[in-house]
């Protein structure tokens, strides 16, 4: 970045020199680290003057005494770097919490007593996704998130359905955050990946760039996201309706309020025979009923709806509005 955005270079430096993060900022490519980089590119300069936004971590030496500190926390409560906000003297160094659901707001409240009045809801967002016709002679369905929100359930619903002319695309690995997360938990995974590509029926496409996941999921017809894994939003959700795929997932976590009145979704149950049950009813039935014009027409109010609520054109305005705000009251 060149001379005329010190202020978004300073915010990038900030999150590439932390240590204390679990994966490398530059070198990871999770919702979180792609939002922050949205947010750099959607806003301008001026915008961040004063700002001291810190991207998931509540960590005392990440706060700056002479800026605005702003804490934009993606993680559900049960994850190591929230944990700091169960303590007064963490909070009170805090000007905002930013959260990225109603869902998880309302968590971090009741699990951490974090005072309302410092907490603001903005949502994630996405760049608009054009709408291609989805291929006829096929149904395909995409899993695009890391493996362990559910992939190894959905193989076996999958393997079981045992469906002509459906395939399932997997776009899963544990690379997407980094070489050195890569290099702890890659290997947990490895077997599962075997089985992707040793299924019929299945291309195991490993981790693709969001550019190549968009073309992607344009030709998809549904994401097959039986999720075991509390999500706080979902990019990957987000990504799929904009592009027309029908989504069928659990209603865990913010699920629910990220994908209705959308999606289509099975009750969570942490008996998982009974969850894969549930779901590899309702996932044959989103495959059959998938051109029928009632889902079409549904599908056609979905695309625009998301692509219009969960716009950058939207939501810069609305950090953009918060950040003004910001500025205001500290003075």
């Amino acid at each position: 970045l060149n001379l005329f955005v010190k202020e978004k270079s300073r915010i990038l430096k900030k999150a590439n020199d932390d240590k204390s993060r679990p994966v490398a900022f530059n070198d990871s490519f999770g919702g979180s680290e792609s939002q922050l980089r949205l947010l750099l590119k959607n806003l301008p300069d001026e915008s961040f003057k004063d700002i001291n936004l810190i991207l998931n971590n509540a960590n005392h030496d990440l706060i700056e005494k002479d800026k605005i500190n702003v804490l934009w926390m993606h993680h559900f409560v049960n994850q190591k770097e929230a944990q700091n906000l169960r303590f007064k003297d963490f909070v009170n160094k805090l000007d905002w919490i930013v959260y990225n659901s109603n869902w998880n707001l309302e968590k971090h409240i009741y699990q951490f007593r974090v005072p309302e009045s410092k907490c603001i809801v903005i949502k994630n967002a996405i760049e608009k996704i054009n709408f291609e016709e989805k291929p006829k002679d096929k149904i395909s369905l995409i899993y695009h998130t890391t493996p362990w929100r559910g992939l190894v359930h959905l193989l076996k619903v999958f393997k079981s359905l045992n469906l002509k002319n459906v395939e399932l695309n997997v776009c899963s690995s544990t690379i997407i955050y980094g070489k050195k997360f890569d290099a702890v938990l890659g290997k947990t995974y490895e077997g599962l990946f075997n089985e992707c590509k040793n299924t019929k029926n299945v291309n195991y496409l490993s981790f693709l760039n969001n550019k190549k996941i968009i073309e992607l999921l344009k030709k998809m017809h549904i994401f097959a996201h039986p999720s075991v894994w509390p999500e706080t939003s979902c990019i990957a959700a987000i990504e799929a309706m904009a592009a027309g795929c029908e989504v069928v997932t659990t209603n865990l976590g913010a699920l629910n309020e990220t994908c209705s009145p959308f999606g289509t979704f099975v009750n969570f149950d942490k008996n998982f025979d009974n969850l894969e049950k549930e779901y590899s009813k309702v996932l044959s039935n989103s495959i059959k009923n998938y051109w029928s014009d009632e889902n079409q027409n549904k599908l056609e109010l979905q695309r625009k709806t998301i692509n219009k609520t969960y716009s950058w054109n939207t939501r810069s305005v609305e950090w953009k509005n918060f950040f003004d705000k910001a500025r205001k009251l500290k003075v």
